[in-house]
């Protein structure tokens, strides 16, 4: 059967069968406190019009519309809290999220009605932000003030007009260099015998993601092909050690051909627990490796010189780089149907570094022109 919705100032009337029988929902006080009501009439849209009419009389000294904070509270922290206990929403996005709605969104939103917010005020705040904070802000009030309309409670969600947003350059720029494969030799000397030098390792030559280097165990280390077989299977996130990846392809096997392959079999033969641990059986802090890191750009910059070169340097199919990096290859065919097992991937980077070997002029104990790594 069809169901008809309007919307009303106060309280929303749903035919739920044609012409004879209407529900009223609205928000009122009560014995249980201040909560959603709702009501049947058997009759004419007309007769629900008017008994919707004579409630708000009766109810015209109730409680005022929920507040931005009360459905902060009420509605939208539950129904995130359950997004990330199914697995649904990192724990590390609602904590953004938290973050952002205590320094940005409650200072202007918290004690303001719902049904009090005018989109002009919401644009003049928005004018103030910068773009990062105003777009994080508006993933949240958007599907927070839905839930306002969805209740009844407000007529429209004033969130979800189509504001203009701060422009781009409030946005602070990112150190975006990186480093050439000659300045990344010189690098490894310096991380030579460091304990963050396989984390190091498996950014600058395996592409991983800062958090991937701090979860490799190093007995899940294999050879395959002339390459290192390096599971990415969890990683160090701010909160600590999760199983919780960033994309369902993150979780994957990174082939490292050459003498760093080598050398990072070699060291998870002499390690035990994490490849980068923190000497007593667990993995590293995520903190504790950015002040170990002393370099002209940051840690994570290390994937982007990873990706340049094999991409320049070696010539590896753009294809084959992404699922390394645990991205997808890209269209309907990456997406949906390439699926290659880690094998036919080291085949593919083991074949490259046949034909261009990056570490030319390197040996087998890290040195170059005879100077070792580690000096």
């Amino acid at each position: 059967m069809p169901r008809k919705q309007r919307r009303a100032q106060w309280a929303s009337i749903t035919e739920i069968e044609k012409g004879k029988r209407y529900r009223i929902r609205w928000w009122a006080n009560g014995p249980d406190g201040y909560k959603r009501r709702s009501e049947t009439v058997r009759g004419t849209r007309k007769d629900a019009e008017l008994r919707r009419a004579e409630l708000m009389l009766d109810h015209s000294e109730d409680a005022p519309c929920p507040t931005v904070g009360q459905a902060w509270e009420r509605w939208y922290l539950p129904a995130a809290q359950r997004k990330v206990d199914g697995g649904d929403m990192a724990p590390s996005t609602l904590r953004a999220y938290r973050a952002a709605w205590d320094s940005v969104m409650a200072p202007r939103w918290g004690g303001v009605p719902l049904d009090s917010v005018r989109p002009l005020d919401v644009q003049q705040w928005l004018d103030g932000l910068t773009r990062t904070n105003a777009s994080k802000a508006m993933r949240v009030l958007r599907p927070l003030g839905d839930y306002a309309v969805r209740y009844g409670v407000a007529p429209t969600n004033p969130f979800r007009e189509r504001y203009l947003m701060p422009s781009q350059s409030t946005v602070n720029a990112r150190d975006r260099g990186i480093w050439t494969l000659a300045e990344l030799r010189g690098l490894w000397g310096r991380a030579w015998g460091q304990w963050w030098e396989a984390a190091f390792l498996l950014a600058a030559f395996a592409g991983l993601r800062t958090g991937e280097t701090l979860g490799v165990l190093a007995s899940e280390v294999g050879e395959a092909h002339g390459c290192a077989m390096v599971p990415v299977e969890r990683q160090v996130s701010p909160s600590g050690l999760t199983d919780r990846l960033k994309t369902p392809q993150s979780r994957r096997v990174v082939p490292v051909p050459g003498i760093v392959g080598r050398r990072i079999v070699a060291l998870a033969e002499s390690s035990d627990g994490y490849l980068s641990g923190d000497g007593m059986g667990g993995p590293s802090a995520r903190q504790t490796l950015f002040r170990a890191w002393s370099a002209d750009h940051p840690f994570q910059n290390l994937r982007n010189s990873w990706q340049t070169w094999m991409r320049w340097e070696m010539r590896v199919p753009p294809w084959a780089i992404e699922v390394a990096m645990g991205h997808t290859s890209g269209g309907v065919t990456g997406q949906y149907y390439d699926r290659p097992v880690a094998d036919v991937v080291a085949e593919v980077i083991a074949d490259a570094y046949a034909r261009r070997p990056y570490d030319d002029g390197w040996d087998e104990l890290g040195r170059v022109d005879g100077v070792s790594a580690g000096q």
